[in-house]
């Protein structure tokens, strides 16, 4: 590369974010350096900026969500060129270790300490395996700020691959955030009938403008709504996306006996939740917590987004330069929007 320096921000100390310069990276053997082009916020980042990550000791490097062009290439790279526009994600299982040999990639044992973070930035190098594995090629007709979608939409596709709701089944989506929506979006082109609540009055309208059945918390009775939609039932599925300990706790009421509650939001590492006992025994009510996606997630995350179906620009209700990077968190936190764009 040829710029003297790279912008990276740094999370210092929560709601403390420094742009600070450094030498651009470069590439290592099997690797690629991105050009970033956009790069996109998520209900991580702004929790980190919040409070930080117990993964993340600061000063830390953060956002994970982005596209780009590839600057430069390492040395035995063949599938990708500078120039190329790409669509990556920032982890990418080994291959070799027990939980990728036994079929739960999403596991892996180096999935955590080899995330490349750090995407609000000039630029951010690639390792081979994510070369290998997780990285596309961006289709012309798909925008820099649609494709930085790939990562979010590959943790919704690995959520609804471990539900696995059939067409004509009603499912509860709980949280009207942008995860809340993308899921309520899928479910709803998979013929699922899709109940999306939420406590943002603006969230609800918005999301009713996307073709959601969406409705506000502060006015709606929920479990009287639920049983009136499936004939005293209860939901087949229930998706948790709020990360609140109290709606984590509530979801087993809002299934039917054999329902499935999937927790897709993360709570604090700390947090402890409790359940009825005999609503899960006595109703086979199964929970699921599905972390993070595999390749093959990513592929069909990719291949959605290359469909172009999917409102996804849409759902970024501001966007900033990065040297202004501050005041895109500081309007989320104070719950503007759904998901900032930040431009290099």
């Amino acid at each position: 590369m040829t710029e003297e320096f790279s912008r990276v921000a740094m999370l210092v100390a929560p709601k403390r974010i420094e742009l600070r310069r450094e030498t651009p990276p470069a590439a290592s053997p099997g690797g690629i350096v991105i050009r970033v082009r956009a790069a996109l916020t998520d209900g991580t980042d702004l929790k980190t900026y919040r409070r930080g990550h117990p993964k993340m000791p600061m000063p830390t490097r953060f956002g994970h969500e982005f596209c780009g062009d590839v600057a430069a290439v390492g040395a035995g790279v063949t599938a990708f060129r500078a120039g190329d526009a790409v669509m990556c994600v920032h982890t990418a299982p080994c291959g070799t270790c027990y939980w990728c040999l036994h079929g739960q990639e999403e596991l892996c044992e180096s999935i955590m300490p080899a995330m490349v973070l750090g995407a609000y930035s000039d630029s951010l190098a690639l390792p081979k395996r994510i070369v290998d594995r997780n990285c596309y090629r961006k289709p012309v007709d798909v925008s820099y700020p649609e494709g930085a979608f790939l990562e979010p939409l590959s943790c919704v596709m690995h959520s609804l691959a471990m539900l696995a709701p059939v067409a004509g089944s009603t499912v509860v989506v709980l949280g009207n955030g942008a995860f809340g929506i993308l899921h309520a979006l899928l479910l709803q082109r998979r013929g699922v009938d899709v109940l999306l609540f939420g406590r943002r009055a603006q969230r609800v309208a918005f999301a009713r403008e996307l073709g959601l059945e969406s409705f506000y918390t502060g006015t709606v009775a929920m479990r009287d709504l639920i049983l009136e939609r499936t004939e005293g039932r209860g939901a087949d599925g229930v998706i948790e996306c709020t990360g609140s300990p109290e709606m984590w706790e509530a979801a087993p009421s809002h299934v039917r006996r054999g329902g499935t509650v999937s927790f897709f939001a993360g709570l604090p590492g700390d947090a402890r939740v409790s359940f009825l006992a005999a609503r899960l025994h006595y109703d086979e009510v199964r929970l699921l917590a599905p972390f993070h996606f595999t390749p093959a997630d990513v592929r069909a995350a990719f291949d959605a987004i290359a469909a172009r179906t999917l409102p996804l620009s849409r759902l970024i209700t501001h966007r900033v330069r990065l040297n202004d990077i501050v005041d895109a968190f500081t309007r989320l936190d104070a719950g503007e929007g759904l998901k900032a764009l930040i431009e290099p």
